[in-house]
């Protein structure tokens, strides 16, 4: 291993021969008479550590230090005085970045000591940059890879879109025809799994467009209460076939929030069907609401009776694909069936689509005994402070 450089700057030749033989045999040693000849060994080779004397002629050791810092900002430093007084200290720590300061008269035990120090914290700043800039590349790796899935997901949803509605349009077409019941029977199931797939394609348009800054909100004031109404009509004949009970706890007066409502509509749908999924047969699905006019939101909350979540898994139920949503073999994204799963997209899209509106989304759960998912919106302007949306 190459031996550190030290680099002793001092006009008293006794003083350099002095520094030389207390770090002799651990340190490869450079010296210099002057400031001025000190900064041309700092242009010329590298250093790791610099020993300057604070009283030398044209250039105080702090001002000599203040310079190589800008040749060589990562060397530690350290000011050999004769003058112990406060202010010269302060000034060599604010103008020079001094790491230690020694006393003249010094002992070479405490030299050595100071420069091994100082050797430590060098070595330990050169490997927390090393960590850094690993960190950095890392964090631009991942950065690419979320870059790359998206531009898949974008990609993926439109080369299969086009085909997929032309098909899902001959099918429509085909049911018109009088067909015998065994043709009309693969038809149906024909036109069962074009609409599986249709909504597997929107949930990956949908992720890639809200992963992507692709989404531009059509803001208007929505009622919760009435948009709540509309998906239970589609969630509930679902339900019923798994036997699973809807209670809606949403008061017919809530305010109005300021929201897209396409998109929140898909935000709590699949809070809905999430639920239901992972709900056993016989159990419930909860839906509730309540305004905080103090803190001016209104909190919307699934709460089911399933299987829940672990939690080591819990912080990860919002990122796409995540482990958290079931064993993918299990994926079922046309039924509503129990433990299947979906593409893995649904929460995190409806995670993005809360933060859009200025609002947060989180989740508890306990396993073996439910899970709660709860959105908080903000409140439409004068709801906010108590006054009734017209």
């Amino acid at each position: 291993m190459v031996p550190h450089t030290v680099l002793v700057v001092d006009d008293e030749p006794a003083s350099l021969r002095a520094v030389q033989r207390a770090l002799a045999g651990h340190y490869r040693v450079v010296t210099a008479n002057s400031a001025a000849e000190g900064l041309q060994v700092l242009a010329d080779q590298p250093v790791a550590m610099v020993i300057a004397d604070h009283r030398m002629p044209e250039m105080t050791g702090t001002e000599f230090l203040a310079r190589a810092t800008t040749l060589y900002p990562d060397a530690i430093r350290v000011l050999l005085t004769g003058y112990t007084d406060v202010e010269t200290v302060i000034g060599a720590i604010n103008a020079g970045h001094v790491y230690s300061y020694l006393s003249k008269p010094w002992e070479p035990r405490e030299l050595q000591l100071a420069v091994r120090r100082g050797f430590e914290r060098y070595e330990a700043d050169v490997e927390r940059r090393r960590l850094l800039h690993e960190l950095e590349q890392a964090c631009a790796r991942a950065r690419r890879e979320a870059e790359q899935k998206g531009r898949l997901l974008t990609l993926a949803a439109h080369e299969l879109g086009t085909p997929l509605h032309v098909l899902l349009n001959a099918l429509e077409l085909i049911a018109m025809l009088d067909l015998p019941p065994r043709p009309r029977e693969w038809l149906c199931t024909a036109r069962r799994n074009g609409e599986w797939l249709g909504r597997g394609l929107a949930q990956m348009s949908a992720a890639a467009r809200v992963h992507g800054d692709g989404i531009r909100l059509r803001l208007g004031p929505v009622q919760l209460a009435a948009l709540w109404a509309s998906l239970r009509v589609e969630v509930d004949a679902r339900a019923a076939s798994r036997a699973v009970t809807l209670v809606e706890k949403i008061p017919p007066d809530l305010p109005a929030v300021e929201a897209d409502e396409r998109w929140l509509r898909q935000a709590i749908a699949s809070l809905l069907s999430n639920a239901i999924r992972f709900t056993p047969d016989g159990g419930s699905v909860t839906a509730s609401a309540h305004v905080d006019r103090e803190a001016g939101h209104i909190e919307l909350a699934v709460r089911d009776t399933g299987i829940g979540i672990e939690p080591a898994l819990l912080d990860q139920v919002f990122e796409p694909f995540s482990a958290a949503g079931g064993d993918p073999f299990q994926h079922a994204s046309g039924s509503l069936a129990f433990g299947s799963r979906g593409l893995g997209l649904g929460l995190a899209v409806a995670r993005a689509v809360v933060t859009l509106h200025g609002g947060q989304l989180h989740a508890d759960s306990t396993p073996q005994r439910g899970s709660c998912f709860t959105m908080r919106l903000p409140l439409l302007g004068p709801a906010a402070s108590g006054a009734n949306f017209k």
